[in-house]
């Protein structure tokens, strides 16, 4: 903290000098006064005349004080009445002859207030000055050079001595107000500066939090050498320097061009502050940035010290470039678009921009469009108009594809489509506009919707004359043709109009005829002119006298061509887009019309010949399903007998060899009964398969919630040590033969209960899943048993084909298979869903029958 300074502030020296100049004032005035009164006095007590002289002296130069300090002359008018008392005091110890004289006392109220009112150095010479002329004049009187002295005193000497009193009286009573009033500033002078040392304090602490905090770098470095005195936390993030690092080093490491520096240091010490000072700065560990460098130096000139604040503007200055070259990219695309641009205000339509584009819509010049508005010019015909379009784009921010109409130059109405997004320019909504000339595309759907109502509705054969007489119409053709390829270069006519009129089908060759050129160019053949010469065999055109012509081959879906669409005219033609695109759209309808003639002829074929087909091939499979059903039933029937001798001469060798087999042959032994066991199941499960694919089905209404209770209550009998958690919805009827349903429900609980028995709390459900609305529900066995992996559902259904090891679960893998040929045998269908170790799912459907339809059957459940 800097020790605090006595120094008189400006007003306060200006409020001392106000009260200094009223003290002299009546000092002076006291002084003309009294030299006044005694100038008689001296002049009627003594003969003298030297004493009057000096007496009237002080009087003059008195009043010339006091009346200069009246009138605000102030400088030098405290030299002027101390040295003018001092001299009149001299002039006064001369006149009278001795130094004991009463203007002694002069020398003493002149030297007090040379002390008060004049600085040292004044102060130094009135008294060298009194020192002297007083040694002086006691050396001259000594000598005796003075003239005798009258030493009778009376009246003057008094008036003389007592008015220099008072004076000095006077002169110590203003330098004790005088004392005592700059001690009073003073003390509240200190006071404020206390105040504002503590002010100060506090702004520093401030300033020292905002420095450690701020998140752009600052650095603090001396002015007087360079070198950096403090940096924040921010800059070490950003340079990667430690605040160690950099204490007490220059900061020419930190500029990428040093060039940049000598600059920036010629203009801070210049003006004492840069702002926003663009440069490269360089990092720890060598890498560049570009940023901006603020700094300022402290206004008093003893204050040496540099304040920087860095930015970082290395992103910002990416984004500018970015900016500046999309500005860059939209002013090309803006300037040469070749489409009619333009930029107008949103307020009150005014064109502020207009690019150099063919205004193909209006016809106007940039020049004749700026600085007026849209509808002085025509490109909104009514303020209406202008304010729908624009309450709509500001609403939804851009425009595409508006169609509205604007005026020509000349006075016509001109289709106009536009596209429109609002954008700001300077802060003010304008709107960027592309306005494209739509008038041949409004007629052309013209066109095409008077072509479109001719032909909707016809179809087929009928649909072709239709179209022949459109085409001729719409491209003002002598003759039209559309045809179908029957053989190679023969072509058999669908129809034909000629010369204002349908004409009668016939059939032609296309050997030397334009038609020929047609079926091998996949795009539109052209002739504009001179048809006749360029197929001089072509007899029967040269005959009709055709001079143009335009074709275009019809293909399928495999590019084979199947017919030939064709105009021709007896004059050579100009061929306009809109010309090319009529014949595209007719080619392309008679091309998808002739498509589905000719499937529609197959399918008519193919419906003839399918009836027979189908009972053809409906008696051949089931004449085979009945001999493979026959054949599987004779094989299983007839490997019985075979399998029951040798089980039992197996058993009976067993028996007989009881005790002298070793381990390994009665191993042996138990496997062939095993095998002979398995055989058995699969022989019995083939004759059930067999036997469910034969004869007539016996449809009833059938309990199937009875029927899984009776199925499992009979297998849970056989397995009396297991406890199964059951699940069964009551009431569940379905029309299907009990039989065969019996045999399937019992595959699916047999299963579940098999696949489930290794789990701790088995559970076994039955019951019905929602439909999908309109269709009917399916009935479903659920099991959380050990389930299977759905990437090998494709084999549940397939005979012989097993999910798990035999050696887990025993089977023969023909349960499901004759589930689902019951199922289906319904008309049905079934599907299984199953996840390892989280159970499986089989859904099947069968004609279900409700409650209601349960009650009006009379027929009784065959269980």
């Amino acid at each position: 903290m800097k020790p605090i300074e006595t120094s008189i502030p400006p007003l306060q020296e200006a409020q001392a000098s106000d009260r200094q100049s009223e003290s002299l004032g009546w000092i002076a005035l006291l002084i003309s006064l009294a030299a006044t009164i005694l100038v008689p006095l001296v002049y009627f007590t003594t003969s003298n005349q030297l004493e009057t002289v000096v007496t009237a002296l002080m009087a003059v130069i008195g009043w010339t004080c006091w009346v200069l300090l009246r009138i605000g002359h102030r400088q030098y008018i405290a030299h002027a009445l101390v040295f003018a008392v001092l001299t009149v005091a001299v002039m006064g110890a001369v006149a009278f002859g001795s130094v004991r004289t009463s203007s002694s006392f002069l020398f003493v109220g002149a030297v007090a207030a040379a002390g008060i009112f004049l600085g040292r150095q004044a102060l130094i010479a009135a008294v060298a000055f009194s020192v002297i002329s007083l040694g002086g004049l006691i050396a001259a009187e000594a000598n005796g050079l003075l003239r005798p002295a009258d030493f009778q005193v009376g009246l003057k000497n008094w008036w003389t001595q007592a008015f220099t009193l008072i004076v000095v009286a006077a002169m110590v009573y203003y330098s004790r107000v005088q004392i005592e009033t700059t001690s009073a500033e003073l003390a509240n002078e200190l006071e404020r500066r206390k105040r504002t040392e503590k002010k100060l304090d506090r702004n520093q602490e401030r300033f020292a939090r905002i420095f450690r905090t701020s998140p752009s770098p600052m650095i603090a470095q001396s002015a007087r050498t360079g070198a950096i005195l403090d940096v924040n936390p921010a800059f070490e993030r950003c340079y990667g320097y430690s605040r160690e690092a950099v204490l007490g080093q220059s900061d020419e490491m930190l500029w990428a061009d040093p060039g940049q520096r000598v600059a920036y240091t010629a203009r801070l010490f210049e003006l004492r502050q840069v702002q926003l000072f663009r440069c490269t700065a360089l990092r720890a560990d060598g890498s560049t940035f570009e940023a901006h460098i603020s700094s300022e130096m402290g206004n008093d000139r003893e204050d040496k010290l540099i304040i920087t604040t860095v930015s970082d503007i290395s992103e910002l200055a990416q984004a500018l470039d970015k900016l500046r070259r999309s500005e860059d990219r939209f002013a090309k695309a803006f300037n040469f678009s070749p489409l009619n641009m333009t930029i107008t205000r949103v307020s009150d339509g005014s064109f502020i921009e207009v690019n150099e584009g063919a205004d193909r819509v209006q016809g106007l010049s940039a020049r004749e469009l700026k600085g007026k508005t849209t509808l002085e010019v025509g490109a909104w015909l009514t303020q209406s108009d202008r304010d729908a379009f624009v309450l709509k784009l500001q609403s939804e921010g851009r425009i595409h594809n508006y169609d509205t109409r604007m005026r020509h130059k000349d006075g016509k109405l001109v289709d106009t489509r536009l596209w429109a997004e609002l954008i700001e320019i300077d802060g003010e909504p304008c709107i960027l506009s592309c306005t494209v000339d739509i008038s041949a595309e409004k007629r052309r759907e013209a066109l095409l919707l008077d072509v479109a109502r001719g032909v909707t509705g016809k179809t087929g054969e009928d649909f072709f004359p239709a179209l022949t007489r459109h085409m001729a119409l719409s491209l003002d053709a002598d003759m039209v043709i559309v045809g179908e390829l029957r053989s190679e270069k023969k072509v058999k006519t669908l129809s034909v109009w000629r010369e204002g009129g349908q004409s009668r089908n016939f059939n032609f060759t296309t050997h030397d005829t334009p038609c020929d050129q047609t079926l091998h160019e996949p795009g539109l053949c052209v002739h504009t002119e001179q048809l006749a010469a360029r197929f001089p065999d072509g007899k029967s055109l040269v005959a009709a006298g055709f001079e143009a012509y335009v074709g275009q081959s019809m293909r399928d879906e495999q590019g084979v061509v199947i017919g030939v669409l064709s105009a021709m005219w007896k004059r050579p033609i100009v061929l306009t887009p809109e010309m090319q695109a009529l014949m595209s759209i007719f080619a392309s309808r008679a091309n998808a019309e002739l498509l589905r003639l000719k499937r529609d002829r197959e399918i008519r074929h193919l419906n003839e010949t399918l009836e027979l087909r189908v009972r053809e091939r409906t008696a051949d499979l089931q004449r085979l399903n009945s001999e493979l059903d026959s054949f599987a039933y004779s094989v299983s029937h007839d490997l019985k007998s075979p399998l029951r001798s040798i089980d039992g001469f197996t058993q009976i060798l067993g028996d007989h060899l009881a005790g002298r087999l070793t381990e390994e042959e009665q191993v042996l032994f138990d496997r062939i009964l095993a095998s002979t066991h398995r055989m058995s199941n699969l022989i019995a499960d083939m004759l059930a398969l067999a036997r469910v694919s034969q004869g007539k089905l016996e449809l009833q209404t059938v309990d199937l919630s009875r029927m899984v209770r009776e199925i499992l209550d009979q297998e849970l009998a056989r397995q009396p040590q297991r406890k199964v958690e059951l699940r069964i919805t009551p009431g569940l009827s379905a029309r299907c033969d009990a039989r065969l349903t019996r045999i399937a429900l019992a595959n699916l609980l047999v299963n579940a209960l098999k696949y489930t028995r290794k789990q701790a709390a088995p559970l076994i459900e039955f019951g019905q899943l929602a439909a999908a609305p309109g269709l009917p529900p399916d009935f479903y066995v659920r099991d959380n048993g050990v389930g299977f992996d759905m990437a090998l559902a494709d084999q549940l259904f397939k005979p012989f084909q097993r999910l798990h090891m035999p050696s887990e679960f025993e089977g023969t893998g023909i349960g499901l298979a004759t589930v689902r040929r019951i199922i289906e045998r319904h008309g049905g269908s079934i599907s299984g869903h199953g996840e390892p170790g989280a159970g499986a799912t089989f859904a099947f459907h069968l004609e279900p029958v409700w409650p209601q339809e349960k009650a009006n059957r009379t027929t009784p459940t065959q269980a």
